[in-house]
């Protein structure tokens, strides 16, 4: 894969990351079941971290796409 396609993913994957943390943030304010606890912002800091993670390996493919075009 090119990778510029790369970079195309780890965005994605960095978006569909803070859309979760929006969402674990929504239920942990508003939960259905007190069985919840603090999961939800346990897993929305986990997605944080993978949306920064992606966001960083999305940077860092589009630095190498550009060092490769001649």
């Amino acid at each position: 894969m090119k990778w510029n396609a790369w970079s195309v993913v780890f965005t994605g994957l960095s978006l569909t990351s803070v859309t979760s943390v929006a969402l674990f943030i929504l239920v942990a304010i508003n939960p259905k079941d007190a069985a919840y606890g603090q999961r939800p912002l346990f897993y929305a800091g986990g997605s944080a971290v993978l949306a920064l993670a992606f966001n960083r390996a999305s940077a860092w493919a589009a630095r190498r796409a550009e060092r490769l075009i001649p």
